[in-house]
């Protein structure tokens, strides 16, 4: 029966991967490769302007070194990456997991209490010392470090500086910003232009994320076991500012990543806030290079705790300690991106790395100028953002904590109490942080 079902799960792995796509094969090497699992690793990965595009870019520098080495990188989203791994661990199917997966900072804990004894461990391997020390908190259990730190979420607002400009504002009015300001800017860009300030999505709530991390808190308290929701004064901020951002309707309704994504890069919007990892993503329409800006993100004037600095998303690479070929994969990993500066280097001028680390001067494309921001110094810039991020304690069950808010958070649009939203969402949200 168990060996029925281990064919039947494979059976379904394959059918997914087929209609799925998305999936990239480099060879190292031309002949017998496909069989030789030996030499072959296989890593998951999302976003194919950032995360997607950095691992390739590693494969071609490690296989000049190492041409008997077959690596596979696979497009999945990030769901999709945590759901078929932990699938694959809990039925024992060594044999069919990737070796490598980039997790979301959110995730880790969650997945390192479940199933630490399944990634190998970094400990000693990497030079803890040399990235920053809220990544590797994020990356370690206890004492033990099982993750490679990629990039930092540092937040900022990027804007079409032509789109502002056409409605009469300037680089300096978008700088030292708080959100009623921000706001009364989208009223008057919209009227002048016909262009909505930014995307927004109810039902996704990472700007809610940015701005109560931005107030110095987050949705548990720093033990990290406890809920922290009806009485979180910076929560109720953030979700008063989304509530105005919707109502005052200087937005663009969206519904997942991919309209989001062409919601900027099409030039529908003239703002977005979100982390630094999105510069790939607004580098993609070549015909926009020079129109964009960076700044600090808007601070709620309210909340005397707030700053102009906050963090989302932000990743890291781990091994699974029983894939089949995990120590090569350590090997990699570790060579290109704990050991490599020149690569990680190449990778600020190609997809616009924020690099976790904290002496980012060891880069000389750190304090480039950007000529697709109008010679900003984006690196720099972001960079010395990261310093003032509030720091807070994830947890590990962020996007369960979300789900819950997202539902209440609709039911407040509707009937104006945010205070009952707060409390159902603290009672609901307890008990998921107890599992």
């Amino acid at each position: 029966m168990k060996s029925k079902k281990r064919i039947i799960f494979i059976l379904i792995i394959l059918i997914v991967g087929i209609f799925a796509g998305g999936c990239l094969i480099k060879h190292c090497f031309d002949s017998g490769s496909k069989n030789n699992k030996s030499n072959r690793i296989v890593i998951w990965t999302w976003d194919e302007t950032f995360n997607v595009k950095a691992a390739k870019m590693a494969v071609n520098e490690y296989c000049k070194k190492y041409p008997d080495v077959e690596i596979v990188v696979e497009t999945k989203e990030r769901e999709e990456i945590l759901a078929d791994t932990k699938n694959m661990l809990s039925a024992g199917l060594y044999d069919d997991l990737p070796d490598i997966i980039m997790i979301e900072d959110y995730d880790v804990q969650a997945v390192l209490s479940a199933y630490e004894d399944e990634f190998v461990e970094l400990t000693g391997k990497v030079n803890k010392e040399k990235f920053a020390d809220y990544k590797t908190k994020v990356c370690s259990r206890g004492e033990s470090m099982y993750g490679i730190p990629f990039d930092s979420g540092t937040a900022a607002l990027f804007y079409r500086i032509d789109i502002l400009n056409e409605a009469g504002f300037t680089e300096e009015d978008m700088e030292n910003l708080n959100w009623d300001e921000y706001i009364e800017i989208g009223k008057t860009v919209y009227e002048k232009t016909g262009i909505p300030m930014l995307t927004l999505d109810p039902t996704d709530l990472p700007l809610v994320r940015i701005i109560m991390q931005s107030n110095g808190s987050w949705y548990v308290k720093m033990d990290g076991y406890k809920a922290n929701i009806e009485q979180n004064k910076a929560l109720e901020q953030a979700l008063l500012v989304f509530r105005k951002l919707l109502t005052e309707e200087i937005g663009i309704s969206v519904n997942g990543w991919n309209e989001f994504i062409s919601a900027f890069q099409t030039g529908e919007v003239a703002s977005v806030i979100t982390g630094g990892w999105i510069i790939s993503s607004i580098k993609a329409n070549p015909e926009q290079e020079g129109l964009w800006r960076v700044a600090q993100i808007p601070i709620v004037k309210e909340n005397p705790n707030a700053v102009a600095a906050s963090n989302v998303g932000g990743s890291a690479w781990y091994v699974l300690k029983n894939s089949p070929n995990s120590k090569k994969a350590t090997d990699f990993v570790v060579e290109m991106f704990a050991e490599n500066d020149e690569f990680i280097n190449s990778l600020i001028e190609e997809i616009g790395i924020l690099p976790a680390v904290k002496d980012p001067s060891i880069y000389s494309n750190f304090d480039a100028l950007d000529p697709f921001f109008g010679g900003q110094q984006v690196t720099k810039f972001l960079t010395m953002l990261t310093k003032d991020i509030p720091i807070v304690n994830y947890g590990s069950k962020t996007y369960e904590i979300e789900d819950i808010l997202e539902e209440e958070f609709q039911k407040a649009l509707l009937d104006d109490d945010m205070e009952q939203c707060l409390i159902n969402t603290q009672i609901k949200a307890q008990a998921v942080v107890r599992e």
